[in-house]
């Protein structure tokens, strides 16, 4: 019987495990990655899969007997140590030791996401949570990459700002046929850089890190909570997941761009060593081919047919994976009618092309419903549905919903609008070239605006009261199908106008 319950235990906890998603991305699909995570409960570190032996650098000195791990946490420990290392062929003292713990095994994309306890100690100290490339070939071509590193946390806690919180990244590549390091303190801000000040002290308590690296964008988060954003220039290179303790001013300084030691001899110990850091888990995992939307935006409204019917939706090309423009050039969503037996009768497709080349993001297309029948009307047995999709290069296969998008309900008018009391509004000329006469306000006030085909606003003003005829200047827009939209609190009225400069207005 205890045996029964041991095992039963052990599958309670690997189930919670592999049900846990990101804290930012709830809402999606995620595959958890079983050898970069780590819940650190076992109370032994699993050196099969971590490394604690790693190559000193710079100020860092680093010793196994610095990480080790509770039954809850992977602990890693910075103490005042003075020792000696060879340094450029000749021996250079160093004053403290602290601990590292690095996943053999390399990744390059994904969500990788951690909860960590800052050191008491603050002042000198540097919690991080990071992955970087080791080994790599030098590059041949320009603008090839020798190393590539994300932080996707560094806990500076620098003097009198324990707070600010480093997500920055780093980079060496080849410029003008010289290996050229790219690094936020070396004037590449807008490339590498992101910090954020926190308003609560990290040592304080536990809070989740975490960054999503795509092939097109990298992303941080705080508590779930995005805090930086990068464009995915150089980041490409296969790199291991890493939780370590740094040291930091003022035990180290950069000194003519070198990071140099400072003396803090055994004979006046420092106060505040050794001093721990806790890391709760380490989780990594990818993202399978998706769409999500909405459902409930979709199939608990109604849209009127004298508004256009704007429709977005989430996509991931999967991790690692993009967007392609092949089949569907993009994220395509088609709007059909179909009839009982689910056959398609009429079709009306949108395109956002934008979203080739990405893994990820929000799409939205634009249909022009005002000549669709609405549902109501619709012959007996037949509904509107939406079905979004695009082809994605994991596999070359394409990506639709899980479950159809059924029963969009079109109707003749917004919900609680009276025809009775909708001013009877005439534009003209129609088509328009420089302006456009809008009669038939009755003085009414209101708020008029005019929109394009993709729901971009390009005039808006309330005008109160409205005179008989209101004239508007539209030279300034580019040739196409534009709505102009007027509110009031006795009604709404959208009307459809082209502006063509070819013709006189």
């Amino acid at each position: 019987m205890g045996r029964i319950l041991i095992v039963a235990l052990f599958i309670v906890s690997s189930i919670s495990l592999f049900a846990q998603k990101p804290v930012s991305h709830q809402d999606m699909k995620w595959d958890l990655k079983p050898e970069y995570s780590d819940e650190f409960n076992s109370g032994t570190l699993n050196s099969s899969k971590w490394n604690t032996d790693v190559r000193d650098w710079g100020t860092w000195s680093w010793e196994p007997e610095n990480a080790y791990t509770s039954e809850t946490d992977l602990i890693i420990r910075m103490q005042q140590k003075e020792h000696t290392r060879k340094v450029a062929g000749a021996d250079k003292k160093f004053y403290f030791t602290s601990g590292i713990a690095q996943i053999s095994d390399e990744i390059t994309y994904g969500y990788f996401e951690t909860r960590i306890k800052a050191s008491e100690k603050g002042q000198g100290t540097c919690p991080a949570f990071w992955i970087y490339s080791v080994g790599q070939p030098d590059p041949t071509e320009e603008g090839g990459v020798k190393y590539c590193e994300i932080d996707v946390i560094e806990i500076f806690q620098i003097p009198n700002n324990y707070q600010r919180l480093e997500m920055n990244l780093h980079t060496r590549i080849l410029e003008n046929g010289v290996l050229t390091w790219k690094r936020p303190g070396q004037g590449d801000t807008e490339l590498c850089h992101n910090s954020w000040d926190a308003p609560w002290d990290p040592r304080d308590e536990y809070h989740t890190y975490g960054v999503l690296n795509r092939p097109d964008s990298i992303f941080w988060y705080v508590d779930g909570v995005q805090r930086g954003a990068k464009k995915n220039h150089y980041w490409h290179l296969p790199m291991h997941v890493t939780v370590s303790m740094g040291l930091r001013t003022p035990y180290e300084k950069y000194i003519d761009g070198v990071r140099t030691v400072m003396p803090f001899p055994e004979s006046s110990p420092e106060p505040g060593f050794p001093t721990e850091m806790f890391c709760d888990y380490v989780r990594v995992w990818e993202a399978p081919p998706q769409i999500i939307v909405d459902r409930e935006t979709y199939t608990s409204n109604e849209f009127p047919v004298t508004k256009p019917f704007i429709f977005d939706l989430y996509y991931d090309a999967g991790t690692g994976h993009l967007v392609s423009a092949e089949s569907w050039g993009g994220v395509k969503v088609t709007l059909v009618e179909k009839n009982a037996e689910g056959v398609i009768q009429k079709q009306w497709a949108a395109t956002d092309a934008n979203t080739v080349g990405m893994q990820a993001g929000q799409a939205k297309v634009e249909f022009d419903i005002s000549n669709l029948v609405p549902s109501d009307e619709l012959t007996e047995g037949h509904y509107y549905e939406i079905i979004p999709v695009f082809r994605t290069t994991k596999d070359d296969s394409d990506v639709y919903l899980d479950e159809p998008l059924k029963e969009i309900k079109i109707v003749k008018q917004d919900v609680g609008i009276d025809d009775e009391f909708l001013p009877t509004l005439k534009l003209y000329p129609n088509p328009a070239s420089t302006s456009i006469t809008i009669e038939g306000f009755e003085g009414l006030a209101g708020s008029l605006s005019i929109f394009d085909t993709r729901g971009s606003v390009h005039y808006k003003n309330e005008v109160s009261p409205m005179s008989e005829q209101y004239t508007l200047t539209i030279a300034s827009l580019i040739d196409g199908v534009y709505f102009l939209s007027f509110e009031s609190d006795r009604g709404h009225k959208v009307l459809k106008f082209i502006k063509c400069s070819t013709i006189n207005s």
